[in-house]
């Protein structure tokens, strides 16, 4: 008696030899851990206070509105034009005092 096989025997997907191909993965370069922090004049050091008294008006309910309103317009006053320009294109993005931080750090060129 012969025995009848269930499953029957054949190769659902043919041998395919694959070449083992080099991979080259582009070389990535971290900014320095720590960042420097800038030397900032006076100038720049009221800037950045504002800036942060800003970001820390957020916090108070109703107070605050008027608070960062305050601090708000007195960062246009201590910016020079250009300045304040950059300010408010990447304050879209970061709070006002990295924002500040970054005008004068991309102004110094660090």
């Amino acid at each position: 008696m012969v025995e009848k096989e269930i499953i029957p025997k054949f190769q659902v997907l043919p041998r395919v030899n694959v070449p083992l191909v080099g991979v080259s993965l582009p070389s990535v370069e971290l900014p320095s851990f720590p960042p420097k922090i800038p030397k900032l004049d006076d100038r720049q050091t009221e800037v950045i206070r504002y800036a942060a008294m800003e970001d820390l008006a957020d916090l108070v309910p109703v107070v605050g509105d008027v608070a960062e309103d305050l601090a708000y317009a007195e960062l246009r006053k201590r910016l020079t034009p250009e300045e304040f320009e950059a300010f408010t294109e990447a304050n879209k993005n970061l709070p006002s005092t990295l924002a500040a931080l970054k005008v004068f750090t991309e102004k110094t060129g660090r």
